[in-house]
């Protein structure tokens, strides 16, 4: 099922989809606010994960948290800290120690003065400024591993799970929103000013394939989905996949991605 929202509010013009990779639940989630996007990518279930809730319950539980503070007056990384105890605090009687509890990674924008951003994870923000150069923030932690032979877990082949433990929220390792909400410090985050923004992308590592696997560049994503729409990019990243020769622990990834444009603020 693909999920799509769009519209206007306070002057931002938005639009949003989300596309499951595979006739499982998507693990994605994407939220909307009148100053604040969000865009969580579920971490897929290990099993043996010590928790009796599932991913999308863990993302679906995470974004309400974050959501219900992010209007607040906290810097993005405290608020999301405190998000991350908030779950924790709906399922105590769960393993919470447990090195692959289930989690995810995270991109968040807030604008008010100006457009305050955090990565967690292999997610991704892009925007376009207004004389049309393009910045990219993501988190390349995970990809910088040199990473152990893969596993097959759970039909699954991804990293065995000693390993994992060894690297997952581990100083020299990769982070995620979990369990720990110390985790949270790690996230990359920074402030632009507001009016240098005219277009901007939220996505999942779904979508940054095109990337990362299929060899298109940034300008070229952001030029489909800033110019045709987000749907339009997700299109793309699912055709190739399709034809895509080479073998992957999933031929299809869970994607989203939503445009934001801030036509309002270009005098400010």
């Amino acid at each position: 099922m693909i999920e799509a929202s769009g519209g206007r509010e306070a002057g931002v013009l938005r639009e949003a989809q989300s596309r499951p990779g595979s006739s499982a639940p998507n693990e994605d989630l994407h939220l909307l606010g009148g100053t604040w996007a969000l865009v969580l990518d579920g971490i897929t279930r290990y099993p043996d994960d010590g928790c009796d809730h599932d991913v999308p319950w863990y993302a679906a539980a995470l974004g309400e948290a974050i959501a219900g503070r992010i209007e607040g007056p906290l810097p993005l990384a405290e608020l999301l800290a405190e998000a991350i105890a908030a779950v924790n605090a709906r399922h105590p009687d769960c393993d919470l120690a447990n090195p692959v509890t289930p989690g995810a990674t995270v991109a968040a924008v807030r604008w008010r003065d100006g457009l305050e951003w955090l990565v967690l994870g292999d997610c991704a923000i892009a925007w376009r400024d207004r004389a049309g150069e393009e910045r990219v923030e993501s988190d390349d932690r995970l990809a910088a591993l040199p990473g152990v032979p893969a596993a097959d877990l759970a039909g699954v082949r991804r990293w065995p799970v000693e390993y994992v433990a060894s690297v997952r929220n581990r100083e020299g390792g990769f982070w995620v929103a979990a369990a720990d909400p110390g985790a949270a410090a790690m996230a990359r985050t920074g402030t632009v000013p507001i009016a240098e923004v005219a277009d901007l992308l939220l996505c999942t590592d779904g979508l940054t394939r095109l990337t990362d696997r299929y060899g298109r560049t940034w300008p070229e994503v952001l030029d489909l989905a800033f110019g045709s729409g987000v749907g339009a990019a997700l299109d793309l990243v699912r055709a190739l996949g399709d034809a895509d020769p080479r073998p992957a622990a999933k031929r299809h990834d869970d994607a989203t991605a939503v445009h934001l444009r801030f036509p309002g603020f270009a005098s400010l």
